[in-house]
């Protein structure tokens, strides 16, 4: 009788684990395969090769990018070589990539930049906020843009308990931003077993030096965030659940789902077009190709763009490119000046 409990516990096990591998292959989209497109008025941005991961574009043009990010479980494409910032000036004809240099005092050789968000304030001064993972913490770095030296002035770094795990951040006053958790966990296998299992146990967190609170949770893997122009609004990208989340913000900074907008592809870095208000996505067709890089089959990126009528999203893509010059490149950007450009 007892070898049979063993065997009858032992089977259903296997069997969960079983159901358990196959419903996570099909969330990362591990069977899919897409037909490279090639984008128009795209190419290759010189001196990003390590990996651009987020981008956010001024009003003036300019752009402020991360790159070498290195993440549990992700290629990485320079493991002996920091992290930097770059900038680039949209407004030129043939815009290149310049790294930024970082004021002395900070400690460069760790720095390991995720998910980043610019702030003006009413003297038009620049702040770059960037989610930075120094020996695999989770902190918020804000520098003070120097246009004329083209470098960036360290003034404070930011941690909170709630703030682990960080993806991405939206900033939306001076030291008052939202940011995504992409884990419950901060332990390797516990996080890697919290996806498996699709807990759904990640969250958005609103910071600021008085309040610090989690203001919507229950995301398969919190991702990329935004604000609408308007700010009335925060979108937020669950890349495993494959959907934007479409949230109401309030006077208190809490949130309040309003819609879900559901694609066939993974969600990464969001930005919003500040002209008619669309979403712009950058996306992952197959997931699986990402963890297991390969240089002569690479994973590709999908471009997703969606419309917002109101509050009503259309429920599909109005423009959707796969493309092998775009392989794991997390955003996709455009301006009005230059039209699309791809990091």
């Amino acid at each position: 009788m007892g070898k049979l409990v063993v065997l009858t516990l032992l089977g259903a096990g296997l069997a969960l684990i079983g159901e358990r591998l196959v419903a996570f292959r099909q969330r990362i989209n591990a069977y899919r395969e897409v037909e490279p497109v090639e984008p128009q008025n795209c190419h290759l941005i010189e001196g990003l090769e390590n990996g651009a991961e987020d981008i956010d574009i001024l009003p003036s043009g300019l752009a402020f990018i991360s790159t070498g990010l290195k993440y549990p479980g992700m290629p990485d494409f320079a493991p002996d070589e920091p992290g930097q910032i770059f900038l680039m000036d949209l407004n030129e004809q043939n815009p290149r990539a310049q790294s930024l240099n970082i004021s002395d005092g900070f400690d460069r050789a760790s720095f390991n930049p995720h998910g980043i968000s610019t702030f003006i304030d009413k003297d038009q001064i620049v702040y770059l906020y960037v989610v930075n993972h120094p020996h695999m913490e989770s902190t918020v770095e804000i520098f003070k843009f120097e246009e004329q030296q083209r470098s960036l002035v360290h003034l404070k770094t930011i941690k909170h308990e709630l703030l682990k795990s960080v993806n991405d951040i939206v900033v939306l006053g001076a030291e008052q931003f939202y940011a995504t958790r992409d884990h419950y966990f901060t332990n390797f296998f516990l996080a890697q077993l919290e996806m498996f299992l699709d807990l759904h146990w990640t969250s958005v967190v609103f910071y600021s030096p008085r309040e610090v609170k989690v203001v919507a949770e229950g995301f398969s893997s919190a991702n990329g965030i935004t604000v609408s122009p308007d700010k009335k609004y925060i979108y937020v990208a669950d890349v495993l659940a494959k959907n934007i989340h479409v949230m109401e913000k309030h006077d208190n900074w809490d949130l309040t789902q309003l819609k879900v907008i559901q694609l066939s592809t993974l969600v990464d870095n969001l930005t919003v077009d500040p002209d008619t208000g669309d979403i712009l996505a950058g996306c992952h067709p197959n997931a699986n190709k990402l963890l297991l890089y390969n240089p002569e089959d690479p994973p590709g990126s999908e471009l997703s763009e969606e419309q917002l009528m109101g509050q009503l999203p259309l429920m599909g893509p109005s423009r959707d490119i796969t493309g092998r010059d775009l392989a794991g490149k997390r955003k996709h950007t455009q301006t009005r000046k230059l039209g699309h450009q791809h990091v």
